[in-house]
């Protein structure tokens, strides 16, 4: 590959030979040869048992040997914070986003509740999700390690 530029000409003469000489080197060793062997010697048979067949290595050849592996310790997450109880915003959402639906599921399943009860539903959880909307943080510093979730 040689450049096609004022400088080197399409067939510089000192381009076409580095380039030969490295090619060269590439042929004489061959590729990856640092003291490493393309095919390695096949390992060495295992011993054969006494019937002639050969036993998976790391397998017993008794079930009596059978040992159950050791159970690792599992992580035990630390118990949750309690949830606000005084926090009116945090409830407002709960309320919006839980007794919303459900009041428009009712009225829908139920033919004996009027229509104010969907439409509660429908302002329950619109006011429940902008009420989720304006609990995120306005402002966020560029290099803070905060992904902005709150869970």
């Amino acid at each position: 590959m040689t450049s096609s530029s004022p400088e080197n000409g399409p067939g510089d003469p000192d381009v076409d030979r580095a380039f030969r000489d490295i090619v060269a080197g590439l042929r004489e060793d061959g590729a990856g040869a640092q003291g490493h062997t393309v095919n390695p010697p096949w390992p060495a048979e295992p011993p054969a048992s006494h019937h002639g067949t050969r036993t998976p290595e790391g397998m017993a050849t008794d079930h009596r040997s059978y040992e159950p592996p050791e159970e690792e310790d599992h992580f035990v997450p630390p118990p949750p914070p309690p949830l606000p109880a005084g926090d009116l915003h945090f409830w407002g959402i709960v309320v919006g986003l839980v007794v919303g639906p459900l009041l428009v599921v009712f009225s829908a399943i139920v033919p004996l509740l009027d229509r104010w009860f969907a439409a509660l539903g429908m302002l329950l959880a619109v006011a429940g999700f902008v009420l989720l909307v304006l609990r995120q943080p306005r402002r966020r510093h560029p290099f803070d390690g905060d992904d902005g979730a709150r869970v």
